[in-house]
């Protein structure tokens, strides 16, 4: 999987197969409604996607191709706009713009999500080794994840690109330690859940990244979706499996 998002009361799923595929299930009965493959998507593990209610589209990262397709929620695609960097996540900003997290340069691309033109460049310093996924909150901070060989971290960040508060250190599986640490939900109180790749959880942290409690998993958290109004948190993994916590 490289892709888990929701409008309304579809829950949409893109598979990193050969044929890029988005299957569709209900949010009330998990039934299974459609899929669809958008055209001219390269397939590549480091895709993403997100949605935005407001325009009732989708918005899906092309790693290979460096560009993003704009599409309905039945696979046509509206637009498609470069993107002139190597991005690992894409999340949408709370006045709807698209937000990059590009790993190679280490920073975040902001784009408009009618034009595609790019609004906002943030330069990130140099103790982000290698930010993955990124998500503004209304404060107009960053809460960003980053890996590297020193430090796999969950950073909160300031407009002016200075690192304010971090959890965790070097990669481990202590209380205080994450290890690869993947996508970030937050919900409406700025509580954040982390999916912690290597040890098969998510991270539950306050808004000022205190440790809350951990949620156990069978398999590795690849993708984060969070229903605020059912307060239902959607899990992807790897094989295409999505697990549903109720939180």
């Amino acid at each position: 999987m490289v892709g888990l998002t929701s409008l309304g009361d579809e829950l949409f799923v893109l598979h990193q197969r050969d044929d890029n595929q988005v299957e569709v299930y209900s949010t009330k009965t998990y039934a299974p409604l459609r899929q669809f493959s958008v055209n001219g998507l390269a397939k590549h593990r480091h895709n993403d996607m997100t949605s935005c209610a407001l325009q009732m589209c989708l918005f899906i990262s092309d790693c290979t191709n460096k560009c993003v397709h704009k599409s309905s929620k039945n696979g046509d695609v509206l637009a498609m706009w470069p993107v002139h960097d190597s991005s690992t996540g894409l999340s949408l900003t709370p006045t709807n713009n698209l937000l990059f997290a590009c790993r190679e340069s280490r920073r975040l691309r902001e784009l408009c999500s009618n034009s595609g033109e790019c609004v906002r460049q943030i330069d990130l310093p140099p103790e982000i080794e290698e930010p993955r996924y990124a998500v503004q909150l209304p404060s107009r901070h960053y809460i960003i994840t980053h890996c590297g060989v020193v430090r796999h971290r969950v950073c909160l960040v300031d407009p002016d690109s200075r690192v304010s508060l971090s959890y965790g250190r070097e990669p481990g599986s202590d209380v205080t330690e994450v290890n690869f640490p993947t996508h970030v939900a937050v919900d409406e109180d700025q509580f954040m859940f982390v999916g912690d790749w290597s040890n098969k959880r998510i991270v539950l942290l306050s808004r000022g990244l205190q440790l809350v409690r951990h949620i156990e998993l069978e398999k590795q958290p690849c993708r984060l979706y969070l229903d605020r109004v059912t307060r239902r948190l959607y899990v992807g993994h790897v094989n295409g499996d999505v697990t549903v916590i109720q939180v």
